[in-house]
């Protein structure tokens, strides 16, 4: 017979009570909280790490009044730039104009022309809203906005209307002691 058998007259040692005779294992519920709460840890410095970055990031400039600002602008321009009525076209454009600086509002001016007669024809019609809006960077003379705008519109092709989620990011110039966009990106 080989060491590794036993003999069938061969009796189970016996527990002497020796520590070393019983290893001791760390119950599996300790393990799961042990990970949970450095997981959480590991969450809450790269949180941290985040935040005071931003802090202090060159684009973490510009009050909190010019931070209000700009979002405040940057937001009622996208509503009204994606609002609109085929029976008053003209109602918003002022506005917009107004907003814009002198070259943005030439664009702004030859994209209506281009797309008045299409709208007219479609019977288009469209009404938006603004449901996040934040600061993306900003300095003495610049900034841009993140928006998520959502339009609810309408036309020939769809009376019973459809919304249409389009995210923008809104380019501003500090000029004239006032905040006014200098382009608009669909992303």
């Amino acid at each position: 017979m080989s060491d590794t058998e036993s003999k069938p007259d061969d009796k189970p040692a016996k527990d002497t009570g020796s520590s070393s005779a019983v290893k001791k294992s760390t119950p599996r519920h300790k393990r799961v909280l042990v990970g949970a709460v450095g997981a959480l840890l590991v969450a809450a410095v790269a949180v941290g790490g985040f935040f005071i970055g931003r802090g202090s990031a060159p684009d973490g400039g510009g009050s909190g009044g010019d931070r209000a600002a700009v979002t405040t602008t940057a937001r009622d321009y996208a509503i009204k730039l994606s609002s609109f009525d085929y029976r008053s076209l003209e109602k918003n454009r002022e506005a917009i104009t107004a907003m814009s600086t002198p070259a943005f509002a030439k664009k702004y001016d030859e994209m209506v022309q281009a797309l008045t007669q299409i709208v007219q024809n479609g019977k288009g019609e469209a009404t938006a809203t603004v449901s996040y809006a934040a600061v993306e960077s900003i300095d003495d003379s610049s900034a841009k906005v993140i928006l998520f705008v959502d339009q609810q519109a309408k036309n020939v092709v769809s009376p019973d209307g459809r919304t249409q989620p389009y995210r923008m990011v809104v380019s501003l110039k500090h000029s004239g002691g006032k905040w006014l966009v200098d382009n608009v990106e669909t992303v």
